[in-house]
């Protein structure tokens, strides 16, 4: 049997997070708050021994890793396959001035190829691929460093972990927190060809195991 463990962060605060502007594969640099929130991921994640860490190759989330590996001799891998969701026309827009446009996408079926982007197949198909590269690079026991996206993370969720994206959303909704905040956020392994969420940060031990099950 092979295990590998992830730790997963998400990219620092951005500009366009503060101008709530749609990102995906359009980019925005850190502000003062997501440098200190990577600084924070760096802290948290110190004593953790990385094999080698892989990061989307979106400027906020290369940054993001370049701060977490401060001081460490661990490869850095960059890759397109961790890259957010392409929104296709809505990037860059501001969400408020598009609200109901992109509300009706979102709590549709999600099909961002209708305006040039992606749909869900499209970013299951990259995400599962480079998630079968990752762990075949890999020995077992390692410990492997993910910087990516909000986005890409949640639509793990069922993909990789089985877990109901309705549950998720109530869970959530419950909670007032935001599933995926900036920086250090969850922790997950695979075991051969089973995935399992052991942490997340913005969850208690308890409502993770109630929402696993």
């Amino acid at each position: 049997m092979k295990k590998v463990t992830f730790y997963y962060c998400r990219h620092g605060q951005t500009l366009f997070n503060v101008m709530d502007k749609m990102q995906g594969w359009c980019d925005s640099p850190l502000t003062e708050k997501g440098i200190a929130q990577a600084y924070e991921a760096k802290e948290a994640l110190k004593d953790v021994p990385f094999a080698r860490a892989y990061t989307s190759t979106s400027e906020r989330c290369i940054d993001t890793a370049n701060i977490i590996l401060q001081g460490r001799n661990v490869p850095l891998v960059y890759t397109k396959q961790l890259k957010e969701m392409s929104w296709g026309n809505y990037e860059g827009v501001t969400i408020s001035h598009y609200q109901e446009a992109i509300d009706k996408i979102r709590m549709g079926d999600n099909d961002w190829s209708v305006v040039g982007g992606e749909n869900i197949e499209m970013l299951n198909k990259r995400v599962t691929a480079i998630y079968q590269q990752i762990f075949d690079e890999a020995d077992d026991g390692d410990n492997i460093l993910i910087v990516s996206h909000g986005s890409i993370f949640y639509h793990m969720i069922p993909l990789f972990f089985h877990i109901s994206m309705e549950d998720y959303r109530k869970t959530f909704e419950k909670t007032h927190q935001g599933p995926t905040p900036n920086g250090y956020a969850a922790i997950f392994t695979r075991c051969d060809d089973d995935y399992n969420l052991e942490w997340l940060k913005s969850l208690s031990k308890e409502e993770l195991e109630q929402l696993k099950h």
